[in-house]
């Protein structure tokens, strides 16, 4: 008797259960729409810890960094269904003590820029490597390296082909933005937030930290300024006047308050129109970060502005990192590091005012509409899953889907870059 009311009960619950949600409305963030394509995938060596790509599929080439020393990867996509690797483009500039990473790069025209950061060795070099890849993309040559404090992340003026040779370096040693020209090597200008670097208040009380992670530079089509959008990390965004670049202009923020729970400003992307801006949160640990929606109607240069949060994106049923976060580790480093960044937005790319693109870490790719800024939708994804035969399985950070970018390419193909699984090639769905 009591294992017929048990199991009784146990069935009327599921039922209960089962209604209860399908009475739930589909919200925008369980509707993931139809899965995108797989066109094609390399990982370029066994063991790799990739970082970004860059891609141009009109000379069809891309270029995919490494979050080690191990280098770039140099990759045909003549074909996409089997894009080959065709050369590797060393971080060992010191030596082979003294090696630095490649954790960003980026590409305009002719120009490859990639930022370096050391790795191994106090003498490793850090700042970036500038190629050239007019007359072979395949095979670029070296144009020039620029030495700073370590960079993180690089961004190249859309403008770098005509009359606007720059860089942008985001560091997290100096915690700067520099602004270098790439033809000549110099060093124009450094820029700070307004809100002070590293520890705030101060390193005895450090209540949030600022440095620049990340920006996005673009000509304001309305007021014809050029506008670098800093991601900076716990300062939130701050919009700055570069049209000048030896003197740097701070002209907008949408500043982050920690004690309140928003940090970790990581990637911002403005719209062609520059009415809008998404701007992604990494916050590794504990919690996960989304992408706030940002209406920066009066934010044009030409005076200072306030970006108003008109609406967030996150992804569906993930509001924490690894489960096992909070549980007893055997101390592994790698095995603790694995516990985090799992479900964190991680890079974007737009197409047009109103479609997103989000390298959502372990969620892959996902797309977005954001035709109703305050409710966006998402319409497709795609989960990178092959490569796992050549895959990091041991001394590793990361041992599982881990998307880093994801860009949509010229041939309506996207062009994604995996941490463990290397490089892909998606078609979108549609």
């Amino acid at each position: 008797m009591k294992t017929y009311v048990y199991t009784s009960l146990k069935r009327l619950l599921t039922l209960l259960a089962i209604v209860s949600l399908l009475l739930i409305p589909l919200s925008s963030g369980l509707a993931a729409g139809n899965p995108m394509k797989l066109v094609g995938a390399l990982n370029p060596w066994k063991d790799g810890q990739f970082s970004n790509v860059a891609a141009d599929a009109s000379r069809q080439v891309a270029y995919l960094g490494s979050y080690d020393d191990q280098g770039v990867a140099v990759i045909n996509t003549h074909d996409p269904s089997h894009p080959a690797l065709t050369q590797v483009l060393s971080t060992h500039i010191t030596d082979d003590a003294g090696t630095s990473d490649s954790a960003d790069l980026d590409l305009i025209g002719r120009y490859l820029a990639i930022s370096h950061q050391s790795w191994s060795g106090s003498g490793a070099f850090t700042g970036i490597s500038v190629y050239d890849t007019q007359a072979d993309p395949y095979h670029p040559n070296l144009l020039r390296r620029i030495a700073s404090a370590g960079v993180h992340t690089v961004q190249l003026d859309p403008e770098v082909e005509s009359g606007r040779p720059y860089a942008y370096l985001n560091s997290e040693d100096d915690l700067m933005v520099t602004i270098v020209n790439i033809l000549t090597g110099e060093t124009l200008s450094q820029y700070a937030s307004s809100e002070g670097l590293g520890c705030l208040p101060s390193y005895a009380d450090c209540q949030q930290f600022t440095f620049a992670h990340e920006g996005f530079i673009q000509r304001h089509p309305v007021s014809g300024r050029v506008l670098d959008y800093v991601s900076y990390w716990d300062s939130g965004l701050r919009i700055v006047d570069v049209t000048n670049p030896r003197h740097p202009v701070e002209v907008g923020a949408f500043d982050y308050t920690p004690s309140l729970g928003n940090c970790c400003a990581h990637y911002a992307a403005a719209t062609p129109s520059g009415n809008w801006v998404y701007l992604e949160d990494e916050i590794g640990v504990g919690g996960t970060g989304g992408v706030h929606i940002l209406d920066t109607h009066t934010c044009d240069g030409n005076s200072y502005c306030t970006p108003i949060q008109v609406g967030t994106w996150h992804i569906s049923g993930h509001p924490v990192q690894a489960a096992a976060y909070h549980g007893v580790g055997s101390g592994s480093y790698h095995g603790v590091i694995q516990r985090f960044f799992t479900y964190d937005a991680h890079n974007l790319d737009l197409r047009g005012e109103d479609t997103l693109l989000v390298a959502n870490y372990s969620m892959g790719v996902r797309m977005v509409d954001t035709t109703d800024k305050a409710n966006p939708l998402e319409v497709s994804f795609y989960l990178p899953n092959a490569n796992k035969s050549t895959a990091c399985t041991q001394n590793c950070f990361f041992q599982g889907r881990e998307t880093w970018g994801a860009y949509f390419g010229s041939d309506g193909y996207i062009y994604a870059s995996d941490f463990w699984l290397g490089f892909f090639i998606i078609k979108p769905s549609g």
